[in-house]
């Protein structure tokens, strides 16, 4: 076997390898990628249900959605807000929200807005936050997120953390993180004023039919 018979078969055995190899990628990302999504999905739906407990509506809280700008809140892309509903009126909104103010980087929420302009409630989703540190904000760490719950946004309080004149607190040796929450929560609970009108017809749900039934499908 001369040298040039030798490197057509090292370079076909190569070719042959990365071929393999690439659909064994392929084979994998798509075995994988329902499973990931799902769980996505239960992760998802668990801080919903955490923000707003399943005997507070009576729809399909997953699917019923409105779609947003989503420039709004952090995201390059249309978001979907999930909405809550009891025999067809509006309860609560919750929006998915992306702070890029993180000490460590992007942190994502779900805030939930109720029709009053009340705080349903306030949950992270993921955030790359220091350990010990940024990642109070994680209700097995400390209570703080409950500190939304319930609260109005009005001018005689300012809303920000108390080292820049607010009502938050902020964590101990750490205040860059809170003062990311509490600017995206605040954000949020502005752009629900400005189209609360809009957000609280049943009408511009994705989901539901013409009468205000869910549509499952069926």
């Amino acid at each position: 076997m001369n040298m040039q018979q030798s490197l057509k078969i090292n370079a076909f055995g190569i070719g042959c390898f990365a071929t393999i190899t690439a659909a064994l990628i392929a084979v994998t990302f798509v075995l994988t990628k329902a499973p990931i999504e799902e769980n996505v999905r239960r992760q998802k739906t668990a801080k919903l249900y955490e923000i707003i407990p399943t005997n507070k509506f009576d729809n399909d809280l997953f699917t019923d959605t409105v779609e947003l700008e989503g420039t709004e809140f952090g995201y390059s892309q249309n978001i979907s807000a999930h909405v809550a509903t009891v025999k067809g009126r509006v309860t609560t909104i919750i929006f998915p929200v992306r702070s890029s103010q993180g000490y460590s980087g992007d942190i994502s929420l779900l805030v939930g807005i109720n029709a009053d302009t009340s705080i349903a409630g306030v949950r992270v989703i993921t955030h790359t936050e220091t350990p010990g540190l940024g990642d109070k904000l994680e209700l097995k760490k400390s209570p703080w997120l409950h500190s939304f719950t319930g609260l109005k946004k009005v001018a005689e309080q300012p809303w920000a953390v108390k080292k820049d004149g607010g009502q938050f607190d902020q964590f101990t040796g750490a205040t860059i993180t809170p003062r990311a929450v509490v600017n995206a929560v605040g954000k949020s609970l502005d752009y629900f004023h400005k189209h609360r009108q809009r957000l609280l017809d049943p009408s511009v749900i994705s989901g539901k039919n013409s009468s205000g039934e869910t549509n499952n499908g069926n």
